[in-house]
C-alpha cells in the first residue's frame, strides 16, 4: 500500500503557543507520498478537508490523526524536520520567500527532493503543500483573514509546512495551523493513514 508503519511515543505537539506533551501512538501505516500517494506525480491540492477524507475512505483509508502525522515527522527520538535536527531551506520545497506568494504556487512532484524524507521513507512532510489531518482546530485564525472566528465544529487541522519558505506556523514537524473544513486552498493537500 506504499507506506510505512512507525509506532511507539510521538514527539511534543503544540498548538502555535501550546505547552508540549507525550503520548503513546497505536500501530498505523502513513503514505511515503502526498495524496495520490505516487512518486513522481503531483499532489492533489486544492482540496477540502471533507474532500480529502471522502478520498481515502474510498482506498479504504483515513485522512491521518495530527499525532500519527507529527509521529511520522519527527520519529520517536524528536527530530525537529523529517530529514534531521537542523532546517536546511534547500532540502525540502520552499521556494517562495515572502508571504503566500501568488498563484501558479510551485507544487512539487512528490519525492522530487529527494532528501526531503524521513528515515522511515515518509517523504515531504517539510514543504510542498500542507497536509489536512483528522483533528478538529482549536487554535489561532488564519493571519490572513481578519475576521476568521475558530469554531471547532466546522476548523479543522493542517500539518506541516508549505512551500513558503517563512510562514507564520513554521516548517519544523510542529507546525500547524487550520482552516475552514470546507476550503480549497492551492497550497493545502493530505496524505491518507491505515490502522494495520
Amino acid at each position: 500500500e506504499g507506506g510505512v508503519a512507525p509506532t511507539g511515543v510521538v514527539t511534543p505537539t503544540r498548538t502555535w503557543h501550546a505547552p508540549a506533551r507525550e503520548t503513546t501512538v497505536e500501530s498505523y501505516c502513513i503514505d511515503r507520498y502526498e495524496y495520490p500517494n505516487t512518486k513522481g506525480q503531483l499532489p492533489q491540492v486544492q482540496v477540502s478537508w471533507e474532500s480529502a477524507t471522502e478520498l481515502c475512505e474510498a482506498q479504504s483509508k483515513r485522512l491521518c490523526s495530527s499525532v500519527e502525522w507529527e509521529r511520522a515527522c519527527a520519529g520517536t527520538n524528536r527530530r525537529a524536520y523529517a530529514y534531521g535536527p537542523t532546517r536546511n531551506a534547500e532540502t525540502c520545497n520552499t521556494p517562495i520567500e515572502d508571504g503566500p506568494g501568488s498563484p501558479p504556487f510551485p507544487v512539487a512532484a512528490s519525492g522530487a527532493h529527494k532528501a526531503c524524507v524521513s528515515p522511515e521513507g515518509v517523504a515531504d512532510l517539510n514543504g510542498n503543500v500542507s497536509e489536512w489531518v483528522s483533528d478538529p482546530w482549536t487554535g489561532m485564525p488564519e493571519p490572513f483573514n481578519a475576521t476568521a472566528k475558530v469554531d471547532s465544529n466546522t476548523w479543522r487541522t493542517l500539518r506541516g509546512g508549505t512551500m513558503w519558505a517563512q510562514t507564520f506556523y513554521g516548517q519544523d514537524c510542529t507546525s500547524r495551523h487550520g482552516h475552514i473544513k470546507t476550503d480549497q486552498h492551492l497550497d493545502d493537500g493530505f496524505r491518507c493513514c491505515k490502522t494495520p
